[in-house]
């Protein structure tokens, strides 16, 4: 099994919408956040992601980090050995 994981680096703040007057700080510049595939896709192809949180809500879109990604490849393989053990009389 192979995923991709994404980790974007934030240009402009992201703020968290709570539904008071005043937004607060979820991501501030320079903080790295990372993404999977599907979502790394909907950003590319220029969607609006919106996240839940305990006190709102934040929206972020591709303008909100640097154009360069660091993507990292995962492989898991899944196998069977044994101990070689001796059967016991």
């Amino acid at each position: 099994m192979t995923h991709k994981e994404f980790k974007l680096t934030v240009k402009n703040e992201i703020l968290e919408d709570a539904g008071y007057e005043r937004k607060a700080v979820h991501y501030q510049i320079g903080d790295v956040v990372t993404v999977d595939e599907v979502t790394f896709k909907f950003l590319q192809a220029g969607s609006p992601i919106q996240r839940y949180t305990q006190e709102g809500w934040f929206t972020f879109d591709k303008n909100d980090f640097e154009n360069e990604v660091a993507v990292t490849t995962i492989t898991v393989d899944y196998s069977i050995r044994k101990l070689g053990q001796r059967k016991q009389k």
